[in-house]
């Protein structure tokens, strides 16, 4: 009998275990529906989504960033990031025509976040289908010249274009609790 003896640092194991994450496509799918689908009510455009991508951090700085957080039989946090003329777009899209918005202000911020949580409460509603109960947390919209965004748990990125450039991006960030 051959005898291994070597010695294996906690790095090792953490990055071999990251690349184990075995992520049911329920999820992926939810978030995928529901997004296309709120978007497309909301601002009555077509989005465009990419292949969701398992990402290790949050790289990019955003202008605004609008954080929904969810508890339940997963927990985590729903991010979704845009340039400030993005944001603004949107806003102008959602007020169809009622409002020219020209600035992120009190209102446009309101109104981004009441995106978020029409696409959170899709998502919390699609995920219920498989078994999946959240409750999801009023949203928290921060904005600046370069926000940065810190999160720990399973990091889904879902790259969306509206105008066929990469004007968005979508973090689902989970941890399955049972």
């Amino acid at each position: 009998m051959i005898e291994f003896k070597f010695k294996i640092s906690k790095s090792i194991i953490l990055n071999l275990f990251r690349r184990l994450i075995i992520i049911d496509a329920n999820i992926i799918n939810s978030v995928l529906s529901a997004v296309k689908n709120t978007f497309q009510i909301i601002a009555k455009k077509e989005l465009k989504v990419d292949k969701p991508k398992l990402v290790q951090e949050i790289q990019k700085d955003y202008d605004v960033v609008t954080n929904i957080g969810f508890t339940g039989v997963l927990e985590g946090n729903i991010i979704y990031s845009f340039s400030e003329k993005e944001a603004i777009n949107l806003v102008n899209e959602m007020m169809q025509g009622i409002m020219n918005i020209n600035e992120l202000d009190d209102m446009a911020i309101s109104a981004i976040g009441e995106f978020g949580n029409m696409i959170s409460g899709a998502i919390a509603t699609h995920l219920e289908q498989y078994g999946y109960l959240i409750k999801v947390t009023p949203p928290s919209v921060m904005r600046g010249k370069i926000v940065k965004v810190n999160v720990r748990g399973t990091i889904l990125l879902f790259p969306l274009y509206v105008s066929g450039n990469n004007e968005m991006d979508l973090y689902f960030v989970y941890k399955e609790t049972r």
